[in-house]
């Protein structure tokens, strides 16, 4: 049986690791917003998904 520190190291590498993708996404998401405008991101969501 694994022990409990070990799911909790695995658990809180998770979370960081989650939320340095939804930090990222949205630096992206303003980078792209600040040199393209927000059409650019309008369009390349609609590509994405329709």
């Amino acid at each position: 049986m694994i022990p409990h520190s070990k799911l909790d190291g695995w658990r809180s590498a998770a979370l960081w690791g989650a939320g340095a993708l939804v930090v990222a996404t949205i630096a992206v998401s303003f980078v792209m917003w600040g040199l393209n405008g927000p059409a650019y991101l309008v369009d390349l969501i609609a590509a994405y998904c329709f």
